[in-house]
């Protein structure tokens, strides 16, 4: 589900359905140069592709060579992985105050408070 130009309210009641039937969402908007986008994919599995670690050989031992001995870019690994996604109810009750928001507030864009 994609929803644009809607409230806030209408926003969070339409994700926590998405959300409940396993159902992607993705909701932004507009503002002039601002905006914004939100997406809520649930509980999403994915595979990621990674160069493949190699073996070190006994000669080599450190520096520039030893790095290329470790990553060979033709040989790659399939990687599953798995990602939680929070509803938007969620990521807009988040408190701002305290100890723990310091470290988040240095990340958020000065422009989120202005859309919010």
């Amino acid at each position: 589900v994609c929803l644009t130009c809607c409230s806030r309210e209408s926003m969070v009641r339409i994700n926590q359905i998405c959300h409940k039937n396993g159902i992607k969402f993705f909701t932004g908007d507009v503002f002039g140069y601002h905006g914004y986008m939100f997406a809520d994919l649930g509980e999403h599995e994915f595979v990621e592709e990674k160069p493949k670690v190699a073996k070190v050989s006994s000669g080599v031992e450190d520096g520039p060579e030893a790095k290329r001995a470790r990553l060979d870019p033709a040989e790659t690994t399939m990687v599953k992985k798995r990602l939680e996604f929070c509803q938007l109810r969620d990521a807009l009750a988040v408190e701002w105050r305290g100890e723990k928001a310091t470290a988040a507030l240095r990340r958020t864009a000065p422009d989120y408070f202005l859309l919010q």
